[in-house]
């Protein structure tokens, strides 16, 4: 299948998401969308911005045809044998041990071979959109999930429909990965999200899809690969939520157009990752989207910054950013 120019789903979070996505990709189109396509599309997902005085709640999705990307398959197994040893698992909260932090940088490196998106939503948990109307889908969901975890989860479920209509073709098969976690740390919460996922995908009303599949990180065959995989979204999740909390609180804030310093306290890894995250232009495409409110409305927006890391005098690191 030959990539085209990716046209979003209008509907639900695509209302508004849909032209931003595609300006977004107009403006510096990506490998995925626009070389020959594979049979499989594979989404990896992961959350952060759990802590209370973290103000955005972060959703990493990462994308990409499975049968499309040998080279990084090959590496990932070198590097398993000759970086991580006693299959240690890479993730923002588990940077605490000299292995990991010395293999952080190379992991990172590896992870640009792909052909791919890396996705890394930051939704304001109280200036956003409302998901559901508390009744009927609440009622379905409360013999699996606690209340908080229902609203996370279908937001992990909206987003990652929403960007199966811009990135999957006609006829693709997606099969949709998520870390065995509070949302799906069971056959029963599995299966639901699966039907979940299926009705959400199908209400976009774009093209035919093939099968749809869910799992988790669990159904890894013993490389580590989907582990290594998942990864990617986990660390770009949690030093994103860091991030935008930093400039929020201690900044002039994620979508100030003013030269601003990193503020203290952003932790090591932070400093490492988002610089790489905001990276642009190779065959692996990152980019964060922000959902909040707009000023003095009640109406909710969403913006893909164009963040820039700028060295300074003293090599902290200042940043610039234009929306």
């Amino acid at each position: 299948m030959l990539g085209v120019a990716p046209r979003f789903t209008r509907n639900g979070l695509g209302v508004v998401l849909g032209s931003v996505f595609e300006g977004r990709l107009e403006r510096t189109p990506c490998l995925l969308t626009t070389a020959p396509r594979g049979r499989q599309l594979l989404m990896v997902c992961d959350i952060g911005g759990s802590q209370k005085e973290q103000p955005f709640e972060t959703f990493g999705f990462l994308i990409f045809d499975l049968d499309c990307n040998p080279h990084w398959l090959n590496g990932q197994a070198a590097f398993r044998r000759n970086a991580l040893i006693q299959r240690r698992r890479m993730a923002f909260k588990a940077l605490n041990d000299g292995l990991r932090r010395r293999s952080l940088v190379p992991f990172l490196t590896l992870a640009e071979v792909l052909n791919g998106v890396l996705v890394t939503f930051a939704v304001h948990k109280v200036d956003r959109p409302i998901m559901g109307d508390g009744g009927a889908t609440h009622e379905e969901l409360a013999p699996l999930w606690k209340p908080a975890v229902i609203n996370r989860l279908m937001w992990v479920i909206y987003l990652g429909a929403f960007l199966v209509s811009g990135f999957s073709p006609v006829g693709q098969d997606v099969m949709f990965i998520i870390n065995e976690d509070e949302i799906a740390a069971n056959v029963p919460q599995l299966t639901k999200l699966t039907d979940l996922f299926a009705r959400a995908v199908s209400n976009q009303q774009g093209p035919m899809r093939g099968h749809l599949r869910c799992g988790t990180t669990k159904s890894d065959d013993g490389s580590l690969a989907l582990e290594d995989l998942a990864a990617l979204p986990d660390l770009t999740a949690g030093a994103v939520a860091e991030f935008v909390a930093a400039l929020a609180l201690k900044g002039a804030g994620p979508l100030s157009p003013l030269l601003q310093k990193l503020p203290s306290g952003v932790s090591w890894k932070t400093r490492q990752i988002i610089p790489w995250a905001l990276a642009s232009g190779g065959s692996l495409e990152r980019f964060v989207c922000l959902i909040d409110s707009v000023p003095g409305s009640q109406k909710w927006r969403a913006t893909i910054p164009r963040w820039f890391t700028v060295p300074d005098l003293i090599k902290s690191g200042s940043l610039l950013q234009t929306a």
